[in-house]
């Protein structure tokens, strides 16, 4: 791969692949566009639109998580989880020492956290669910008040029937 790579910088132009300029990407993550489109031959337009389209994004991502790091890879949530696991883990060994050893504030803090793990949490109330015709409804009443002048009032029925 970096012996393609660097015969394309010394001939200037090399064969347009997908995976070529992917391979450049990985060499060196920091090329510009401008760059890519001397190395290949092709206008900054051409190979703007190529490296916006879904296949190209796609093998790229893939190529991304065989070369990175799966650390690298990791979401903040994924981290919070782990360092939140090592810190039980290492809670767990201090307390199953002597009761001697272990302060009154440590006993305090872990039975604390315990008891935060059992407490019943709400659940978030459900968004109200509006409907696309509800709010269509809305602004044709609306609309149609403005051309009135008036606003829509609930009528009242009267029974005029003979005694």
């Amino acid at each position: 791969m970096y012996q393609k790579i660097e015969a394309c910088r010394e001939n200037r132009k090399c064969e347009f692949s997908h995976s070529a300029v992917i391979d450049a990407l990985v060499v060196n993550p920091r090329l510009r566009l401008k760059d890519l489109a001397q190395m290949f031959g092709y206008s900054e337009g051409w190979l703007s639109v190529v490296l916006s389209s879904d296949t190209f994004r796609v093998a790229l991502r893939q190529r991304k998580i065989e070369v990175l790091d799966p650390t690298m890879l990791a979401t903040l949530e994924d981290h919070y989880k782990a360092l939140a696991m090592r810190s039980v883990a290492i809670l767990q060994e201090k307390l199953k020492g002597p009761a001697e050893g272990i302060s009154d504030d440590l006993a305090l803090k872990a039975a604390a956290l315990g008891a935060s793990m059992f407490k019943p949490t709400m659940a978030a109330p459900p968004a109200p669910v509006e409907s696309s015709i509800d709010r269509l409804a809305d602004r044709l009443i609306a609309l149609q008040q403005g051309f009135r002048g008036t606003t829509l009032t609930t009528g009242e029925t009267v029974d005029v029937t003979p005694a």
